[in-house]
């Protein structure tokens, strides 16, 4: 008896295998019976060879830019969508070809032989704009979109349509739905935008997502700022300051920031610092109400950017802003030159906004090392956006030295609204060249002085 039970239901019977004394036979002699066996195996093959090389000559066809070859692969495949589409296609596009009456009459049918292709309403459409048939654009690129909402490039194709007859209200929607879909076109819809209607507070209000995701916004400010549009970003920035980015990360703000300045856009700059100061995403800077410099004593940490203290960013340099041994305050700048070479190094630098015609001191106190180079570091002045401007520095520091004072007077030129200062140590003509040691820097200042300047004991020209 078998180890496994019956699993016949009860009222069933099991199915019978086919007993072989049932099975039919029918023979196929005499010879006549074959070939009557034969024949319609025979006429199917002929037939289904027939329709393959068919096929295969109207794919081969339908590659051609030939809209001579392409009807008569046409003629023998009749109501192929396909072929259709890419005789409206070759009439759009292939420079030898072109005839966009045609074109327009053979997409048209391509879509009615195949509505729920997404890709010939496209084409359609752009057919369309092109004979200024807008009517027709409008419904087949509607149709494209409710067919395939997802895709970027049709969504681009969509509000490309909508500028190019003049109706961005109707092309934004679109791009900001492109831009949040694919980050990818940020830049390019921004340009076409911009290019399009010169209006960036509208494509801020209107393209530029304003969700939780700051990248974008800070994006298009960007572009407007490389595009020199100074006025369209500050008013952009406006209205992200005082909206969505009322208190933004300092790192997002700060290639911004720093374009400005590198730009010489001292005020526009200075609008930014200011109300990233009144937002308290920057610090309040500890100093005497007279210093216009940010941060003179170190006390705060480094920015390393707008208004506050830049430093080199050099191999051959280790920097200690918490250094302990101060001259005044609790914290001091400490620079070590590591590596012995003769470079130009600019140590930190700040700018500040200042008056024209102006009389002004820079004074600092320093202390150093066994700085082996001739030329040590010292204060310098350059006034920004004036090239004929002569800069101004102090005395060097070399060898090794107690804290002690250095400074340098100056005077501003009418058109100047701002200084460079910095610890700068300049390369070295003379033998020694290369420095090693260690220099530090403290209670840097910047005061409003009266009276002219001109004691050449203190000033001196690069």
């Amino acid at each position: 008896m078998s180890q496994y039970t019956n699993p016949d239901l009860p009222g069933e019977r099991a199915w019978q295998p086919y007993n072989s004394s049932r099975v039919h036979t029918w023979s196929l002699r005499p010879w006549w019976r074959a070939v009557l066996f034969l024949l319609p195996i025979l006429a199917g093959s002929v037939w289904l060879a027939q329709r393959g090389i068919l096929v295969a000559w109207v794919t081969y066809q339908a590659d051609s830019l030939s809209p001579t070859d392409l009807r008569k692969a046409l003629q023998q495949d009749p109501g192929n969508p396909d072929l259709v589409h890419r005789i409206g296609w070759v009439y759009a596009y292939n420079p030898t070809s072109i005839d966009l009456a045609e074109a327009e009459k053979y997409l048209h049918q391509a879509v009615e032989l195949s509505p729920r292709r997404w890709d010939f309403w496209t084409d359609l459409g752009t057919v369309c704009d092109d004979v200024g048939d807008t009517a027709c654009s409008d419904d087949a690129f509607e149709r494209a979109g409710s067919l395939n909402p997802m895709t970027p490039g049709l969504i681009w194709a969509i509000g490309n349509h909508y500028l190019l007859t003049n109706r961005p209200e109707k092309a934004f929607p679109h791009f900001r739905r492109l831009v949040e879909l694919d980050p990818e076109y940020l830049g390019n819809t921004f340009r076409l935008c911009l290019r399009a209607t010169q209006d960036p507070l509208a494509i801020y209000r209107e393209v530029v997502p304003h969700g939780k995701d700051a990248n974008p916004r800070f994006a298009f400010l960007m572009q407007l700022a490389s595009a020199a549009d100074y006025e369209g970003a500050m008013g952009v920035w406006e209205q992200m300051i005082s909206g969505p980015d009322h208190s933004p990360s300092l790192a997002a703000v700060k290639p911004f920031l720093d374009f400005l300045l590198d730009h010489d856009r001292i005020d526009d700059a200075g609008r930014v610092w200011d109300s990233l100061q009144h937002a308290g995403v920057i610090p309040p800077a500890t100093v005497q109400s007279d210093n216009l410099l940010y941060d003179g004593g170190f006390e705060g940490p480094l920015l390393d950017t707008g208004f506050d203290w830049r430093s080199d960013d050099s191999p051959d340099l280790v920097f200690d802003f918490t250094d302990t041994s101060a001259y005044k305050g609790s914290r001091s700048l400490r620079i070590e030159f590591a590596v012995g070479t003769n470079s130009d190094y600019d140590l930190v630098n700040q700018i500040v906004r200042i008056k024209p015609d102006t009389s002004y001191e820079l004074s600092a106190y320093v202390r150093s090392d066994n700085l082996t180079s001739d030329s040590g570091p010292r204060l310098r002045v350059v006034e920004v956006g004036c090239t004929d401007c002569p800069p101004r520095t102090s005395d060097p520091t070399v060898g090794t030295t107690p804290w002690h004072a250095v400074d340098v007077q100056f005077l501003t030129h009418p058109q100047t609204e701002a200084v460079r200062i910095s610890f700068w140590r300049p390369q070295n003509q003379p033998y020694p060249h290369d420095i090693t040691g260690t220099v530090w820097l403290n209670d840097v200042t910047l005061r409003r002085t009266e009276g002219s300047p001109l004691d050449s004991s203190r000033a001196r020209t690069q």
